[in-house]
């Protein structure tokens, strides 16, 4: 199809009205100041390192040309005038301000030395006001730019930077009230209790390099895009991947009704909290390992999104009164599972966005199993702690045991969990219904890409020939049957019902 007239239509819709003008440092940090230029709330946290500011103060004393500021052009209706809320640049406008109010002083310097360690305020009057009236160059996209326009601009600004993280970058492109609301939850103090221990995941200090970079928001986004998207007819979460993440926030921007409800959201969030505390106090969102080499089991100092996955979404089907009194057991099945389940400890360790319907299963399974049968789950656990209360010593090397974590029980006898006879049961890999299936058939070696293709194969194959057969009775017996066909067939049909 030609270009022709209809481009320009489409081109007058989507074109950036823009202007672009040259400033003072000073012009644009007294805007700041004064609130004419605005840090949005949807905008990213400051992320730049020291030595970068650094770097960027002595280049603008030594007049390098420094990439355009972009600014978005708006009307505050609160105040009555128009304001420029800075879209990109958001770190350089905060470096030159920390380095006039006294926040930053610069340091390592190579080309202007005598600058190291010096406050603005001391320098002498006409080198600050030599940094002072420095010019940058600000590009502004004007109101009139269609707001659908206006808010690609910034992804597009950013793409392929490496000074944005994903959840960052989210947090700027898909702003409005279910970005609000997940900073909101954020802010929960029982949720900063939980990632106090965790120093990546404190809070910055002012000026300073922030490493948690928005992980503890994608955390949660994460645990509602995993919930959310969890397909109820084949049982399957959807991989936490960047992309998946990236739907559900604009499922939830174009307000789809599907979805959950954010009080609905919120209750659960800390219902899982809540359960988790209880079941794992100081040990949650870590995975516990075996190391035999040194003779340890102990839990990561680090946070492990795959646990944090296994641990907010297992206990989503009970109340908090179901799991009250069998925290114990269920924090000791944990630590057995990531001590003697080979595939429970690889589903948390290797491929895990692969893995997330293989992790969660097995501990979904783990606590059904207690909570149907706690009576037996306990007398185990109890004669365990005894043991160990009594006695703490290894069966095995006969050395002592130092915490309860470490201790094993196996036989009417404690161990050492690296003396454990369970590292010599330890199962083999087991197949999953997402491994791959080989048979052999009819002097050939098939191979299917899952256990549900080969089912597929295998009902369509006896169906075959039972029809085929001309037996009456075997006929009859499979006309009996309220479906014939793959598992996808059944889903089809199903959904077709429902219509």
């Amino acid at each position: 199809m030609p270009v022709g007239q209809n481009f320009s239509e489409q081109l007058n819709k989507v074109r950036v009205q823009k202007k672009i003008i040259t400033r003072t440092v000073g012009d644009i940090v007294s805007d700041f100041q004064s609130a004419k230029i605005v840090i949005p709330a949807y905008q990213r946290s400051f992320v730049w390192p020291i030595d970068k500011q650094n770097r960027f103060i002595e280049s603008i004393f030594m007049d390098v040309p420094i990439p355009p500021l972009f600014f978005l052009e708006k009307f505050d209706e609160e105040k009555e005038l128009i304001v420029y809320e800075i879209i990109d640049g958001v770190q350089r406008l905060s470096t030159l301000c920390h380095f006039i109010n006294g926040q930053l002083k610069p340091s390592g310097l190579e080309n202007l030395p005598d600058l190291n360690q010096a406050k603005f305020q001391t320098l002498p009057a006409n080198i600050s006001q030599t940094f002072f009236t420095r010019e940058l160059t600000s590009v502004i996209i004007e109101s009139g730019t269609n707001p659908a326009i206006q808010f690609e601009v910034f992804g597009r600004l950013n793409m392929g930077s490496v000074s944005l993280n994903a959840q960052e970058l989210r947090n700027c492109m898909f702003h409005g009230d279910f970005n609000d609301f997940l900073k909101d939850l954020n802010k929960y103090q029982i949720y900063r209790e939980l990632l106090d221990p965790f120093p990546r995941l404190k809070p910055a200090k002012e000026g300073k390099p922030d490493q948690n970079r928005m992980f503890d928001v994608e955390l949660i986004l994460r645990f509602f895009t995993l919930h959310d998207l969890y397909n109820q007819e084949t049982k399957q979460y959807p991989e936490p991947k960047g992309e998946t993440l990236n739907e559900y926030m604009r499922k939830r921007i174009s307000g789809d009704l599907s979805l959950s409800d954010l009080e609905q959201l919120d209750a659960l969030f800390l219902k899982s909290l809540s359960i988790v505390k209880m079941v794992f106090r100081e040990n949650h969102f870590k995975n516990f390992s075996i190391n035999t080499t040194k003779c340890r089991a102990t839990f990561s100092k680090q946070l492990n999104a795959a646990v944090f996955d296994v641990q907010m979404l297992g206990f989503i089907e009970y109340d908090i009164s179901e799991i009250e009194g069998k925290s114990e057991v269920l924090y000791d099945t944990f630590i057995d599972l990531c001590s003697f389940d080979r595939d429970f400890s690889d589903a948390l360790t290797k491929a895990t966005n692969h893995r997330i319907n293989e992790r969660i299963r097995m501990w979904k399974q783990a606590i059904q199993s207690i909570m149907d049968n706690y009576d037996f789950h306990s007398k185990s656990f109890l004669k365990k702690k005894k043991l160990f209360e009594n006695s703490p010593f290894c069966k095995n090397s006969g050395e002592k045991i130092a915490t309860f974590e470490e201790c094993d029980y196996d036989d009417g006898e404690i161990y050492h969990k690296c003396n454990s006879p369970k590292l010599e049961k330890r199962p083999i890999s087991r197949p999953s219904v997402n491994s791959a299936v080989y048979i052999s058939f009819e002097g050939e070696i098939l191979e299917y890409q899952n256990i549900r293709d080969f089912a597929g194969f295998l009902i369509d194959y006896v169906s075959e020939k039972i029809l085929a057969s001309n037996d009456i009775h075997d006929i009859q017996r499979l006309q009996s049957l309220d479906f014939i066909g793959t598992q996808d067939e059944l889903l089809s049909q199903v959904r077709s019902d429902r219509k």
